[in-house]
């Protein structure tokens, strides 16, 4: 889930802290420390601070490790220790503590190591709030809000030397599964450590809700795809615990113009656990909502049964007679003031009314899924389901199984009913193959197959059965290459190209800076912004300077970085200085700051420290930036660097 704005308590001047101490009340402006105090003496927490080891935990961390931290440290690994070795420059020991504030895992430190291991920040450790007082991963985890404790904001005079960076992770119940935190001197203060723990937090609890969802394989998108996208009604998809994730068109039209990103309680009037009540126990007709909409809800679970999400149905309570709410432009969700990516949308609105297989050839980060639901919505299956995959995504030896689903006790560890897998699941629409060229050779074999005959068989099966799908397939790969070096099939290169699109990355694209002042706009809105804050002339130097080797996802991730930051600064403007600081440094003199030259300084900059990184190898390089192979020799061409062919 998207993490609430962060709780900033920061420090405050010795005579504030020993006010409160001794009972004496104190002014609005430290309304926020005062609460958070009065929660943490109400708990027993002692001012001064515990002697060190009277907040171990006794018998070892081995005993205490729940199921989701221990989840997160096999899925998450390589996100906490780029973390670790993130902050640990700017001498941040990382903590990773479950929901109760015990430290599990911690790891960095640089100079602050000695220091922290004196304050017990290690594993074993309680830094929950009854016995610490106020701090970062106490508060964090009580309140469910990433937390900033600096100095004298912390209850306990023993950490007022402390800076404590910390968010919590969700599971996909919308709990606090673990606390990411981030602990120096204060005198090392920096909001981009913050920014870099929040980040990782979100990360960590992408990857547990995007693994219940790969467990509950096709039944899930089977759901989805029945209700959400084969539905003529208004649709909402709403995430544990209340998160719109998403919406069709008729259900922003008939909730009056919303997008997806906010909260149910205050777009439906209803917080989740009662949407929860609704799917699991339907009250016949539905439930009464804003807008003279009657409200009805089907639960997404996962295997174990716990939910997932819910999908819900919005209906006219007395439509009027002859009134039909009409679909959106299907590509009006991607922005294009760029004339390249003006006349890709032309080609694919023409394609689209076909059945002719589309290829999109993009970088890693262009939006290929929304350009492809965008297909899907202007063709003549847009009634039909939408089910995206991601190739690379999925085991090898699973890959299979989920395409074409199984037979009855068709292997180990199979359903013993079987299961239908994601062509049968996106029949009479569209079925998404991203990064198809990550297929094994076998299993291009198989899907070549179905193409040419538009049948196929469940594995373990030898029946075989018609499907009636179209195949947008996605790829950041020059296929090209792939096809020379042996990891892809010519035929089914052919069969699959059909009609291609290609998407410009982001540092071709004439309207980044426009781009991003949208953007602005939709992520401040998903974050409660009142009104959203404008860029300033150095911010949008740096924006225009940066060669985004991640594109789009890289521009919404820096954004997301900018407004929590200008947030905590109390700013309406976002500033180079809310920006990460790899951004910041790409600023160029304002008066080019949105040349050619300078982004083409930029690009060489960057092209330059990837290929120095990996010692000349090519293809590593690539992979770093997120683009082809001969993307990077084009760019090495026009940027006047030499490299070889590796």
């Amino acid at each position: 889930m998207t993490a609430p704005d962060p709780i900033v308590l920061g420090d405050v001047p010795e005579r504030v802290w020993r006010a409160f101490q001794e009972g004496r009340g104190l002014d609005r402006a430290h309304g926020s420390h005062a609460e958070r105090w009065r929660r943490a003496r109400s708990l027993g927490a002692p001012p001064s601070g515990l002697r060190p080891d009277d907040a171990l935990v006794r018998g070892g961390v081995a005993r205490i490790r729940g199921e989701h931290v221990e989840r997160l440290e096999s899925l998450g690994g390589a996100t906490l220790s780029r973390a670790a070795a993130e902050v640990s420059e700017h001498d941040f020991l990382l903590l990773l503590a479950d929901p109760d504030g015990v430290v599990l895992r911690a790891e960095g430190g640089g100079a602050f190591s000695a220091e922290a291991r004196a304050l017990r920040l290690i594993e074993g450790a309680s830094w929950g709030e009854a016995t610490r007082g106020t701090n970062a991963i106490g508060t964090a985890a009580t309140e469910a809000r990433p937390t900033v404790v600096l100095g004298r904001g912390h209850f306990a005079s023993r950490y007022h030397g402390l800076a404590c960076y910390a968010a919590p992770v969700f599971d996909p119940d919308g709990r606090v599964a673990a606390v990411l935190d981030a602990t120096s001197r204060l005198d090392a203060a920096r909001p981009e450590v913050g920014a870099a723990v929040f980040a990782a937090a979100r990360v960590l609890g992408e990857l547990l809700r995007l693994e219940a969802y790969a467990t509950a394989g096709g039944s899930v998108l089977r759901v989805l795809s029945r209700t959400l996208d084969h539905s003529r009604d208004a649709m909402v998809l709403v995430e544990a615990p209340g998160r719109v994730v998403r919406m069709n068109a008729l259900a922003r039209e008939a909730l009056g113009g919303v997008v997806a990103g906010g909260h149910a309680a205050p777009l439906l009037g209803m917080p989740w656990p009662a949407l929860l009540d609704a799917a699991l126990a339907p009250t016949p007709g539905g439930v009464p909502v804003r807008g003279g909409l009657r409200l009805s809800a089907e639960p997404v679970l996962s295997p174990s049964g716990a939910p997932l999400a819910v999908v819900v149905r919005l209906e006219k309570r007395a439509p009027r007679r002859g009134r039909r709410l009409d679909p959106a432009d299907p590509f009006a969700p991607v922005f294009a003031e760029d004339p390249s990516l003006r006349d890709a949308i032309d080609w694919a609105r023409l394609v689209a009314k076909s059945d002719l297989p589309v290829m999109l050839l993009a970088e890693t980060g262009s939006g290929k899924e929304l350009f492809a639901q965008a297909i899907h919505g202007a063709s003549g299956r847009a009634e039909g389901p939408f089910v995206p995959v991601n190739c690379g995504a999925i085991a090898p030896s699973l890959l299979e199984s989920e395409l074409f689903g199984y037979a009855p006790n068709a292997f180990t560890g199979a359903d013993r009913r079987g299961r239908a897998g994601l062509f049968e699941a996106a029949s009479g629409g569209t079925l998404f193959l991203d990064e198809v060229a990550e297929t094994p050779l076998a299993m291009q074999a198989a899907l070549l197959r179905v193409l040419e005959t538009g049948r196929f068989a469940r594995v373990g099966e030898a029946r075989e059965e018609a499907c009636d799908v179209r195949v947008i397939c996605a790829t950041c790969r020059d296929l090209d290459e792939a096809i020379l070096a042996g990891s892809f099939r010519r035929d089914l290169y052919y069969r699959l190209k059909g009609a291609a699109v290609r998407l410009p990355s982001l540092r071709d694209r004439t309207d980044r800076l426009p781009l991003a002042r949208r953007l602005l706009e939709l992520r401040a809105a998903r974050a409660g912004w009142p009104r959203p804050p404008s860029l300033s002339e150095e911010a949008e130097g740096c924006l225009a300077a940066h060669p985004w080797p991640g594109n789009v996802r890289e521009l919404i991730s820096v954004l997301d970085v900018a407004l929590v930051m200008a947030r905590g600064a109390g700013a309406e403007v976002i500033e180079a200085r809310h920006l990460p600081p790899e951004i910041a440094r790409a600023a160029p003199p304002s008066e080019e700051s949105a040349s050619t030259g300078a982004l083409q300084r930029a690009e060489a900059a960057a092209l330059r420290r990837a290929i120095e990184a990996h010692r000349g190898n090519v293809s590593a390089a690539a992979r770093e930036l997120g683009i082809a192979r001969s993307t990077l020799y084009r760019l090495a061409r026009r940027c006047g660097i030499s490299v070889g062919r590796t």
